[in-house]
């Protein structure tokens, strides 16, 4: 066997044990399911390890787990990636997952990643709402008292929509920065 005498050739086995330990270790990962990947992505995520989180919810949007896919559409709606974002929500919507029709409804209301469609925005936000989805039913409240999502002002309709979220999630709290809903401004004379 020939001795290694350069550092080069020492460096380049070095990293090829390293790389050959690093798989050992990952072995037992790669075998994780998508709500498995899903949970690491999470925890990743809540550590600051965005590269290990997005990899690893693409691995598990990919394998088809709408959980993972509402996130990667949530970072990259607000990354403006806005077609990838459509992308995703619309492969979670299609299994019926509320969040995934929330975030599909608000794109398409705020024309972002699609065409501007109201109709289109109604119509999934409403399929979150019937889910008893906190933030949908919220967003069909504020859309029934101001005419935001196309829809009419209609006062009934709102107080029924706050109602059913209160009984839902009683102490859910939008966002302080949150504006789920187009809103129709009345011009003062």
């Amino acid at each position: 066997m020939k001795m290694m005498t350069t550092r080069s050739e020492r460096m380049t086995w070095l990293g090829a044990g390293c790389l050959a330990l690093a798989l050992a270790l990952a072995a037992p990962a790669a075998s994780a399911g998508p709500k498995e990947d899903n949970e690491a992505a999470i925890a990743e995520f809540n550590k600051g390890d965005f590269v290990t989180s997005m990899a690893l919810w693409l691995k598990s949007a990919e394998a088809g787990y709408a959980p993972a896919q509402v996130w990667l559409g949530d970072i990259l709606d607000k990354s403006e990636e806005d077609e990838d974002a459509v992308k995703w929500y619309l492969k979670a919507a299609e299994q019926g997952d509320a969040s995934g029709q929330f975030g599909l409804g608000l794109m398409h209301a705020k024309g972002e990643g699609v065409k501007k469609d109201l109709a289109q925005a109604y119509g999934y936000v409403l399929k979150a709402a019937e889910q008893a989805h906190a933030p949908a039913m919220f967003a069909l409240a504020a859309a029934f008292r101001t005419g935001g999502l196309g829809q009419a002002i209609d006062a009934a309709k709102a107080d029924e929509w706050q109602a059913k979220l209160y009984e839902a999630a009683p102490n859910y709290k939008p966002a302080p920065v949150e504006q789920p809903v187009e809103v129709k401004k009345k011009r003062r004379k």
